[in-house]
């Protein structure tokens, strides 16, 4: 049975949009950051990622930092 923790990593990563497997994989790991990654690679060392698993990781993680180029922090200030 999965604990508490295990559990709720796995709703958020389900929650930002990756899929139940890479879910597992993530939150099995214990990992609740992955911009610590800088290669798909280090994502195929995770016990159980596969290269699919690791890819879809990986697609994540680079569409995550586009969206974040994309802000425009001026429009984030409040008048």
């Amino acid at each position: 049975m999965q604990n508490l923790e295990t559990s709720e990593l796995v709703d958020n990563w389900k929650q930002q949009g990756l899929s139940t497997r890479a879910s597992y994989v993530l939150a099995k790991a214990g990992i609740s950051d992955i911009t610590t990654y800088d290669s798909i690679e280090a994502l195929i060392g995770i016990k159980n990622c596969g290269f699919h698993t690791a890819q879809e990781i990986w697609d994540f993680i680079e569409n995550a930092e586009v969206k974040l180029k994309e802000v425009n922090f001026e429009d984030l200030i409040p008048e």
